[in-house]
């Protein structure tokens, strides 16, 4: 399956940046003393414009909207195939219908790809079980652990989930407003800020290396990186633009902005497709943008695409 955003694409998918090697089951107690749990950071609660302020974008990034986001705290890597392998052998064991051969990762440092929408919110709710923590997503009242079901999500759980698309964007732009990419210094893109395919067609893609990521285009494919390669933006959080793609909580729906509520949009209340956030390897510095959005049904699975979890803020 491919993912679209305003069109449909061919054999270059726009894209949508870990989760933390390490040991999950340290995430917890320091969260409720208002400290961000081990390998996130946390995001303040804000106002920010939603959108495209370059009017440079595609027709669902407009109009530019004000939101308002409560505090949450969200991986500052995207989640690794160290971390899935960890989790999802967990899950395994314990009555999910994922494992680690669910997930492809080029290396234990980069990030997991292949996974499809309903494979990472399984994969949440088992991180969330392994740390002690109450799942967010229930199907018919029950802990949605197997199929692919549409869930209910308990925003007020303690445990992991995907971001709202609102909320990715926030965290993505790192504290500044109106600017282009993650980083708040300029509104150009290089091959030493992000990893993804530079093109001279973008007069804001100034990169002296033009393609591939020169450091990370080795065989075979993907061309990911290993998480944290790059800077981080102003809220701690690496790869939002580059890499690989995030899913988002968030239906698609071309004309949501129009109708959005103005604090903590969670997206439409139906859908055919999921939306995903980003920009990755393999994608030009245009859908890198922080505004930029694509979708795709829930399972698609891509060398491109991945996720990074998010858990409600102080």
């Amino acid at each position: 399956m491919r993912l679209r955003a305003c069109k449909l694409f061919g054999l270059v998918l726009l894209s949508l940046g870990l989760g933390l090697l390490g040991t999950v089951g340290l995430q917890l107690a320091s969260a409720t003393q208002g400290e961000p749990p081990a390998g996130m950071a946390l995001i303040p609660a804000g106002t920010f414009q939603m959108g495209d302020s370059f009017g440079e974008g595609w027709e669902n990034e407009r109009p530019v909207h004000a939101v308002t986001v409560s505090a949450f705290y969200m991986d500052k890597f995207e989640v690794t195939k160290a971390l899935w392998d960890e989790v999802a052998a967990w899950a395994a064991g314990h009555g999910y219908d994922i494992g680690p051969a669910d997930g492809d990762g080029k290396g234990p440092d980069g990030p997991v790809y292949n996974v499809s929408w309903y494979e990472a919110v399984k994969w949440a709710n088992a991180r969330s079980e392994k740390d002690g923590l109450t799942p967010a997503y229930t199907v018919g009242g029950s802990v949605y652990r197997s199929g692919e079901s549409e869930p209910d999500c308990d925003w007020a759980a303690s445990g992991y989930r995907l971001p709202t698309e609102a909320e990715w964007e926030y965290a993505a732009r790192g504290g500044a407003e109106g600017r282009r990419f993650p980083w708040s210094d300029t509104d150009e893109i290089q091959h030493a800020r992000a990893n993804y395919y530079s093109d001279p067609s973008f007069s804001y893609d100034t990169s002296p290396t033009r393609g591939f990521h020169p450091d990370y285009a080795t065989e075979p494919m993907p061309y990911t990186s290993p998480v944290g390669s790059f800077a981080p933006n102003g809220y701690g959080l690496h790869d939002m633009a580059g890499n690989v793609g995030e899913w988002v909580w968030d239906w698609y729906d071309l004309e949501y902005y129009a109708s959005s509520p103005g604090t903590d949009p969670r997206g439409p209340a139906s859908g055919w497709n999921r939306v995903a956030r980003g920009g990755s390897w393999l994608d030009l510095a245009r859908d890198c943008r922080v505004a930029f959005r694509y979708y795709g049904l829930a399972a698609t699975e891509n060398f491109n695409l991945g996720f990074r979890l998010v858990r409600p803020g102080p």
